[in-house]
């Protein structure tokens, strides 16, 4: 294999990023910004991916892809055949470290581990964790049997306290645990269009440049909730508050979703974009975001960039919503599925000069605490730590603003 690692003097740490795929995703951009980031002297990172789904394969540094490995292959399940491919990958590299996104890569990359035969005991395991409430039985029940496999990891990373909190009192336990927080290349999600390009862009969606738009991007899922921000969105327009919405995004409740704009009158309101292949310009033409998660959310990418972009969030109080903004300050939390408090927090912010002071103050706070730099760092921290056999030092909690 031709990598820039493989030539002269060798790194002193190889990591292999193992996750599900290249989807689009929170989780999956968190390795994106973190394999992109953390390459250098000292760290020469590797990619797997587990199935066949290159989305966000683009967004990987051009120098980088020669060290993005031959996806797994693998359509669902667990795939044995796999786990050996796998296990030759790790050998034939000698990678130091296996860094695992949730669940499913841990059950792949800890079997892998194991058919290493005695290697095994020089290869650490890192299961990174993005989820705080789960969605269905179905996940209640594999959270059962995973528990067991995380005992086996050498280090458990959560991405906020308030999930560290949830998942340390139900028992979830590795070898040692540290919360890192998810971060955002605030440089590209920054604020670049003029205010021609908005006006322009929302004319070619139908709104005008007077227009309160509310957006969400988020893939519709039922876990998403889109209905609740719909309902929302009614109830503004009963209070007398015409405001628009503009959902960024597709999936596989579409239909249901678009079902729903028709039976709530919402036709000549609301916009749905579809699949976009960059959601920047899409975000920077609204005037405030919401996320109405009910499960599964625990630090959210898409808000950060809402958020690094100068958008106010709007969202449920769940996972680490409540580290991520200041309630009033720089965003607004309720509570989720309450869509009479959703409904009063975007009424607030139909002022539109509160509305730009506190978006202001959101891209204020992600420079500041969630700044992609800030994120390699801590990781790079804790697999130099792990490696020498100390104790990886935890992100402080944010609760207020810095």
């Amino acid at each position: 294999m031709n990598t820039p690692f493989l030539t002269g003097r060798a790194p002193a740490l190889r990591t292999l990023f193992l996750l599900n795929s290249l989807c689009v995703g929170g989780a999956e951009k968190q390795v994106v910004s973190l394999f992109n980031g953390i390459a250098g002297p000292r760290h020469a990172p590797f990619l797997q991916c587990i199935k066949n789904d290159d989305t966000l394969l683009e967004q990987i540094a051009p120098a980088l892809r020669p060290c993005v490995l031959p996806n797994l292959g693998v359509t669902s399940g667990l795939d044995l055949r796999a786990v050996h491919m796998l296990a030759r990958r790790i050998d034939s590299l000698g990678i130091h470290t296996v860094v695992c996104t949730n669940m499913y890569a841990l059950l792949h990359g800890s079997l892998a581990r194991l058919a290493l035969g005695r290697r095994r005991r020089e290869v650490q395991l890192v299961e990174v964790f993005h989820t705080t409430d789960v969605g269905s039985r179905k996940e209640e029940w594999a959270m059962a049997v995973y528990r067991r496999i995380v005992r086996s990891a050498d280090l458990l990373v959560y991405v906020c306290h308030g999930q560290a909190s949830h998942w340390r009192s139900r028992g979830l336990q590795a070898r040692q645990d540290m919360v890192i927080y998810n971060g955002v290349d605030t440089g590209r999600f920054a604020d670049h269009w003029s205010a021609q390009d908005k006006t322009a862009l929302r004319t070619r969606l139908g709104l005008s440049e007077q227009d309160f738009v509310i957006g969400l991007c988020a893939v519709m899922r039922p876990e998403k909730a889109h209905g609740d921000f719909l309902q929302a969105l009614a109830a503004l327009h009963a209070r007398g508050v015409p405001a628009k919405g503009l959902l960024i995004g597709d999936g596989p409740l579409r239909r249901q979703v678009e079902q729903q704009i028709d039976q709530l009158g919402l036709r000549a309101s609301v916009r749905v974009t579809g699949l976009l292949d960059d959601v920047r310009p899409m975000v920077a033409a609204c005037d405030a975001m919401v996320l109405t998660s009910h499960a599964v959310e625990t630090f959210s990418i898409a808000a950060l960039e809402a958020m690094s972009l100068g958008k106010p969030m709007v969202m449920t109080r769940i996972g680490g919503a409540g580290e991520q903004i200041v309630d009033g300050h720089d965003g607004q939390l309720y509570p989720p599925g309450d869509t009479d408090a959703l409904a009063n927090a975007l009424m607030s912010l139909a002022d539109r000069n509160r509305c730009r002071d506190m978006g202001a103050r959101a891209a204020a706070r992600v420079r500041d605490a969630f700044g992609v730099e800030r994120m390699v760092r801590s990781y790079a921290r804790a697999l130099e730590a792990l490696s020498e056999r100390r104790v990886p030092e935890s992100d402080p909690p944010l609760t207020t603003p810095r």
